[in-house]
């Protein structure tokens, strides 16, 4: 669309501008094409100046004849319709004495920032958008009718731009930069007389020209939006009539750090700002929602850049089974087609298990995933795990311990050449997890797919102790995460970890008939936290028991409520609410309602202590019960068996 604006001193005799909005409620009406055309020369004055003159030498001299054969016409014209002096001609005069001088095209730029608006004012030429620009519309419309010319990435080679006198514009360097969306909207609008740049004033809305405008400014060659500190705001108003340039010099100041990731990442989220009316037909109730929704949009979005580089893929590996040999009478060749997987140059002779996502816990290459993601379709724990990162780096990882009743791995990449520098992950207390709390999956399987679900909690864990009553122990919501993503963390609405997803499954219905969509069982992170340390001692991987499911004092005072005072409880320990039929506690002669105290001499302060110690002892240790039974102490003996299939939970 854009043609580089040679001779454009052809282009001001006889152009009419009609910017007109789409429905005429929308807009004003525009002022002349003449006062547009003033402005829209000085802006181009100040941008393309750069190519004319580099410290202090014409570098060519086409284009710096041009520059001031335009800037004295504009002095002569606005001159012509207003003969008394005023602050806009003496800044028409001090820019046209700047390149005369030669000066830098910071001067001439900066001096031809400062007219701009001064000119604009006094011709009735200010254009600002009504409502936000659709980028999108914008692509498709420069992909329509521009790409042609300027490229499908705006680099100035269309199919058509060889051989055009002038060249076609590329959208690249110091140029895009001084760029403003508004010196892009009068130029689309406009177009360039003498040259193939025709004017869009006809075929596109005035909004058109405004969404194109806007798109051009993504066409940076490393436009990458980085979400910058949630303090700084830029209304409608200041991203369409500044250029990044301008608007990185006014972050520097406060934000030293700012970069123009910070830019793009407003060039593609901008809002209503102060004087921007607001979208046609909505009042400031409606404007007012759509604040909140786009803060908790933002709010989101920071979620996602904050934690996805923790979030892994990870897929398991055993040893391939040996295919017969067809020439050797050992079998059929198949029919169809054949191909060679993948995973076969990077791990020879092995043969990929399952796919799914982990999370890095820490900095020592620690990874929190699922049981089921480990082993194969006989239970069979796999060889190793091939760990892929956020940036596409690869490890082997390591099975320090999985569980799976809970479908809890832990991992560990042991690679010298393992370093991150990622900000360490924050946890929440997810006791604390109400029914309406926002919550967030992210998922990160091997390949290009990623998961981003948002959800909110339907019910908190009502226990720890995941012994019986399983559904108790989990996390209940909303969230249905796809296969790929199940070992990825759930998230707060601030970013904090509050569990991980898992893939256990509960039967969907008494009569076996389906229900619909299983929402995925959520893992919560103070449970998960308290094996992480437990599994790392014990690198196990069976689940251990006694066959006793315990809760935690407190929950039984609460649920005895004024019978309390009628009960002998102990200062410390768990209280034993059931006891398996056939078990090692059964064996052992442990009843419910027995209160455990300690085991092997470990004092149980909690549900959390009784999980941890029936790790770090072992499975097939035997371990001393310290009892409290009718208030008087009991000490038994017991062996520490893995729990059997045949021990379901509820």
């Amino acid at each position: 669309m854009f043609i580089a604006l040679n001779r454009i001193a052809s282009v001001v005799a006889g152009l009419l501008l009609s910017i007109t909005a789409a429905h005429a409620t929308q807009s004003a009406a525009p002022p002349k094409a003449d006062s547009h055309r003033l402005v829209y020369l000085i802006e181009y004055v100040g941008t393309d100046y750069d190519r004319a003159v580099r410290d202090g030498n014409i570098v060519d001299q086409a284009e710096y004849g041009e520059a001031l054969r335009l800037t004295r016409q504009v002095v002569h014209e606005y001159h012509a319709n207003h003969p008394k002096p005023d602050a806009v001609a003496k800044s028409l005069a001090d820019l046209e004495t700047l390149i005369t001088d030669r000066a830098s095209s910071q001067a001439v730029w900066l001096a031809s920032r400062a007219v701009v608006p001064l000119l604009s004012q006094a011709l009735g030429a200010t254009a600002l958008p009504i409502v936000p620009p659709n980028i999108a519309n914008g692509r498709r419309r420069y992909t329509n009718d521009c790409a042609s010319c300027h490229g499908p990435t705006g680099g100035g080679d269309g199919p058509s731009s060889g051989g055009l006198q002038p060249a076609s514009t590329a959208f690249r360097g110091l140029f895009l930069e001084r760029l403003s969306p508004r010196q892009a909207y009068r130029a689309v609008a406009l177009g360039v007389a003498s040259t193939a740049m025709p004017s869009y004033s006809d075929a596109y809305t005035e909004q058109e020209l405004w969404d194109v405008a806007f798109f051009l400014m993504t066409l940076r060659v490393e436009f990458e939006p980085k979400r910058p500190p949630a303090s700084i705001k830029f209304g409608l108003e200041d991203l369409a009539t500044s250029s990044n340039e301008e608007l990185l010099a006014r972050l520097r100041p406060a934000h030293p750090d700012a970069t123009p990731n910070w830019i793009d990442y407003f060039r593609l989220n901008f809002s209503t700002g102060e004087g921007v009316a607001p979208l046609a037909g909505q009042g400031t109730a409606t404007t007012a929602g759509l604040t909140t929704a786009i803060e908790l949009q933002d709010s989101f979005a920071a979620v996602a850049d904050r934690l996805f580089p923790r979030v892994v893929g990870v897929s398991s590996y055993a040893r391939a089974v040996t295919a017969p040999n067809p020439s050797a009478g050992g079998g059929t060749p198949a029919s169809g087609w054949s191909h060679t997987t993948e995973d076969e140059p990077l791990f020879p002779g092995f043969r990929r298990l399952r796919s799914g996502s982990g999370f890095l816990v820490d900095d020592q290459g620690y990874i929190l995933s699922c049981d089921h993601l480990v082993r194969d379709e006989n239970g069979t724990l796999a060889e190793f795990v091939s760990v892929e990162l956020h940036d596409q780096r690869r490890f082997v990882a390591k099975i320090i311990g999985a569980e799976p009743s809970l479908d809890l791995a832990i991992l560990h990449i042991a690679d010298p050449a393992w370093t991150f520098a990622e900000p360490e992950p924050t946890f929440a207390d997810s006791d604390r997890l109400q029914a309406g709390h926002w919550l967030i999956a992210l998922g990160d399987p091997p390949g290009p797919e990623a998961v981003f679900t948002v959800g909110v909690v339907s019910a908190g864990a009502q226990r720890q102790c995941y012994q019986e009553q399983m559904s108790a122990t989990l996390v209940q919501s909303s969230l249905i995460v796809p296969p790929g993503g199940l070992g990825g963390p759930i998230v707060d609405i601030f970013g904090r970890v509050v569990g991980l997803s898992i893939g256990l499954r509960q039967n969907p219905s008494a009569n076996g008939l389906p229900i619909g969509p299983l929402t995925t069982p959520i893992l919560p992170i103070n449970l998960v936290l308290n094996l992480t340390e437990a599994l790392k001692v014990a690198q196990s991987d069976r689940s251990p028991w006694i066959g006793v499911s315990v809760l935690e004092l407190l929950l039984l005072r609460q649920q005895l409520g004024a019978k309390a005072d009628s009960v002998t409880i102990p200062e410390s320990g768990v209280y034993i609410d059931n006891v398996f039929e056939p078990s090692p506690a059964t064996q052992a002669g442990v009843q419910k309602g027995d209160f455990l105290l300690a085991l092997n001499g470990h004092k149980l302060g909690a549900v959390g202590d009784f999980q941890k110690w029936l790790y770090v002892l072992g499975i097939d240790s035997s371990v001393e019960l310290s009892l409290q039974r009718d208030g008087k102490p009991l000490t038994l003996s017991a062996k520490i068996e893995a729990r059997p299939a045949t021990a379901t939970t509820r």
